[in-house]
């Protein structure tokens, strides 16, 4: 009876106490390390390649006065439209805003959308020459209609086919030659461009020179994770992973220890306004609180994550600080409207 109580004790104490110190400590060592290096960039040696599903995201902006004659739907009238790069590229971006140095490696077609994409890609100073264009295959493109700052309609362009493998080997290849690498990133969309093989190829590579493998992931290509350093899964992605809903507290942490064990990695599962919980081997898991101030758009908020969590580690933060740092750069995102990467000095120190 007495070491039970014991036990539950010392676990109420944990969680009311120890737990969180260590949030305040590391928040605190966070600040120092964003201090010391104000007047340098922290990350400025840390090379990260990202590979995946390369996107071009176009934004039509416009305002909404009337209701079209011609069917129930607002008519807009267009005031101006960007570009930005999207799903992987769109990790890579926020890897270079951070500071580090981004390798972009993907697929596009050989049309006008994959030039607007390494256009738009270089003006954030990545690395597009791991990017490769296929004659009759479509760059993947999201278009975005808003009227009055709302969202009113989004048009898909893609193609979810797979790769051929020689057009894989061509891409493995590629990151092979690319030298002094921290971290390979995988940007898992599930459009085409991540497979079995791949993935082998990838990790073969990667634990042959000591280069850390960090995953965006995708539930049904899970079994082709195992081997990672880190996978970072968004609340639906890892209910879809293990199966039941993360509706408590208690199913977050038993979600993170399943994969945790399944997977052989480290777990970073991002919960919105819920924050973030971190599942570091033979540690106690984490829970961060959001700092975001408003969420205005949450999409693009997980590269965000990835890309801070990733250049954190690799650059000599802690686990636990690098996850820290990643929902500090996560809640400045999701105040932001659509993707778009943050910039190492919009994060408070």
């Amino acid at each position: 009876m007495y070491p039970l109580l014991r036990r539950a004790t010392r676990r109420l104490e944990f969680k009311n106490v120890i737990l969180p110190l260590i949030i305040v400590f590391a928040k605190s060592l966070i600040g120092n390390f964003l201090k010391m290096h104000k007047l340098q960039n922290p990350f400025s040696k840390t090379s990260i390649a990202v590979i995946g599903d390369v996107m071009l995201d176009k934004y039509i902006f416009g305002e909404v006065e009337r209701i079209s004659p011609e069917a129930p739907v607002p008519i807009t009238l267009v005031t101006g439209e960007k570009f930005v790069p999207g799903g992987a590229a769109n990790t890579a971006a926020n890897v270079a805003t951070l500071g580090g140095r981004a390798l972009l490696f993907g697929l596009t077609g050989a049309d006008e959308a994959k030039d607007v994409l390494v256009n738009e890609s270089k003006k954030f100073g990545i690395n597009v020459r791991g990017l490769r264009s296929i004659e009759g295959r479509r760059t993947t493109q999201k278009i975005r209609v808003l009227g009055q700052s709302q969202q009113l309609l989004r048009i898909d362009y893609e193609e979810l086919k797979a790769l051929e493998v020689v057009e894989q080997n061509n891409l493995v290849q590629d990151l092979k030659a690319a030298t002094s690498l921290n971290a390979v990133l995988v940007s898992d969309y599930a459009k085409g461009l991540i497979s079995e093989n791949l993935m082998k190829h990838i990790f073969e590579h990667c634990h042959k020179n000591n280069i850390l493998v960090f995953i965006d992931p995708k539930p049904d290509h899970q079994a082709w994770y195992r081997g990672a350093f880190m996978i970072t899964p968004n609340r639906k992605e890892a209910e879809a992973m293990v199966g039941y809903k993360l509706s408590s507290h208690e199913n977050v942490l038993k979600a993170g220890k399943q994969l945790q064990a399944n997977l052989g990695a480290h777990i970073l599962i991002t919960l919105g306004d819920k924050g973030m919980c971190l599942f570091e081997k033979n540690q106690e898991a984490l829970v961060i609180q959001t700092e975001a101030r408003e969420v205005y758009d949450v999409s693009g908020a997980g590269d965000t994550a990835v890309a801070a969590l990733c250049l954190g580690y690799c650059s000599g933060m802690s686990l636990r600080e690098s996850a820290v740092f990643a929902n500090k750069a996560a809640g400045i995102k999701v105040g932001k409207l659509g993707t778009a990467p943050v910039r190492l000095e919009e994060i408070p120190a």
